[in-house]
């Protein structure tokens, strides 16, 4: 725009001198013509303006970390004058890591018509993505002058995590408690106040368990199984902190939310219920949901996201300890990118726990000597880059 001044300028000059040397009423008219060509064409971009509006499409409301997916802008031009250049702006933003990039984009529209321009985006980390259409600045014929339309429109895109896989050969350890009304819908234990099943008689079984109606039916020995009650939940509990020095701090985050999500949809699947417990900086608090289902799963993807990363170290561990104390949990989980002697020590002496996990996720270089199974803590170091391999060795 400033070259298009530039020359506009200097053809001006040219004219008033041409005008100096030649008086007469042609040179008169150019002249005159060439200084109210300017206002002419703020007149029709001030026009044009009012007759611009814009949509902001995301073609996928959830996808995969580096899948590339479509985000399309539509720009409707309701004037009888064309648009010779028209640049929109997209601001696109990770609400978790707080990073954020800029796409712009030029395009011409004609008159009572509409244009719409697609932008093939990848995100490399996941989390809650805002895409903002900011504004959309059009152009005169001449690029002399621009006008600014500001729209501010937006939408949401969850990045989702690369569920590791799981082996389905991972060991899983539930506890019985005959005062709890939950029980496990995976495996077999002695509370006869509910029925987990009712099989062929084995040798060996029973005789008490006997189902003598259904025998007498089915002319057969058929016995029932009866119910494992759940003494406690598991929690998986999981920081958002990260070390700022760290070139791969973005992408252990990753993994350890992508560790924290393989779990537990490896335990919904397996009928285990459990709560997830994360530090919420937006709002400084502790958050926790109860997994039980899909849905709830899927409830925890769409809130977990806006929580933000920070800086200082094991926040979700503090509070939970702090606000929690009284609950009780058969396996508490924790997962981090960050750790020190201090609190590896203090989960390993958690008084509110049968059993404690430290799933350390690193690069596998720097893992600290202190950093080694206890009576009461199994400490385990998932390289970032190999989450399944890692989780081999962890059971539940």
């Amino acid at each position: 725009m400033i070259k298009s001044k530039l020359i506009y300028i200097l053809i001006l000059i040219a004219l008033i001198l041409f005008f100096i040397l030649f008086v007469d009423n042609a040179s008169l008219l150019i002249l005159i013509l060439a200084s109210v060509f300017p206002i002419m064409q703020i007149f029709f971009l001030f026009k044009i303006s009012r007759n611009i509006t814009a949509t902001l499409t995301a073609e996928n409301a959830a996808v995969e970390k580096n899948i590339e997916s479509k985000i399309v802008v539509n720009i409707t031009n309701r004037s009888i004058l064309p648009v010779s250049c028209a640049v929109a702006t997209l601001k696109i933003t990770n609400t978790l890591t707080g990073e954020y990039q800029m796409l712009t984009t030029m395009m011409p529209v004609s008159a009572d018509n509409n244009q719409s321009i697609k932008f093939s985006v990848s995100y490399a980390h996941c989390g809650k993505v805002i895409v903002t259409l900011r504004k959309i600045k059009i152009y005169d014929y001449v690029k002399l002058f621009s006008k600014n339309i500001y729209l501010d429109i937006s939408q949401e895109v969850i990045v989702l995590p690369s569920l590791a896989h799981i082996s389905p050969d991972i060991e899983t350890h539930l506890t019985g408690s005959a005062d709890n009304d939950e029980f496990s819908k995976s495996k077999p234990g002695d509370d006869c106040s509910e029925v987990f099943n009712i099989r062929e008689y084995h040798y060996g079984d029973k005789i008490n368990r006997i189902h003598w109606n259904l025998t007498t039916k089915l002319d057969e020995l058929m016995v029932k199984e009866y119910s494992l009650p759940i003494s406690s939940k598991i929690m998986i509990l999981f920081e958002f902190c990260i070390d700022p020095s760290d070139e791969s701090a973005f992408y252990k985050m990753d993994s350890v939310i992508e560790t924290a999500m393989s779990l537990s949809y490896f335990m919904i699947n397996n009928n285990i219920s459990h709560t997830i417990r994360w530090y919420d900086k937006k709002y400084n608090v502790l958050r926790d949901m109860k997994i039980t289902s899909t849905d709830d799963f899927s409830s925890f993807l769409g809130s977990v996201f806006s929580s933000g990363m920070y800086t200082d170290n094991y926040n979700a561990f503090m509070y939970s300890r702090i606000e929690n104390n009284d609950m009780t949990f058969s396996h508490t989980i924790y997962i981090s990118s960050v750790i020190s002697d201090e609190i590896f020590h203090n989960l390993s002496v958690l008084s509110n726990t049968k059993q404690s996990s430290y799933l350390y996720i690193n690069d596998e270089e720097n893992t600290p000597d202190y950093f080694k199974n206890t009576d009461n803590t199994n400490a385990i170091s998932i390289n970032y880059k190999q989450i399944s391999e890692g989780l081999k060795h962890f059971s539940i």
